[in-house]
């Protein structure tokens, strides 16, 4: 068995927390209220 030589993690930026996360907000729903296997479509991501 050949071992592939080992390589050491990169860190990278991808901009500051605040920009990265921005987007982001609370909906009505909570994980529970979807059955397991919901189509992704049927979420709602609000």
């Amino acid at each position: 068995m050949n071992k592939l030589p080992y390589e050491a993690p990169i860190v990278r930026s991808h901009g500051k927390v605040e920009d990265i996360t921005k987007g982001g907000s609370t909906g009505l729903r909570l994980d529970a209220s979807f059955p397991a296997g919901t189509p992704f479509g049927d979420l709602t991501l609000s």
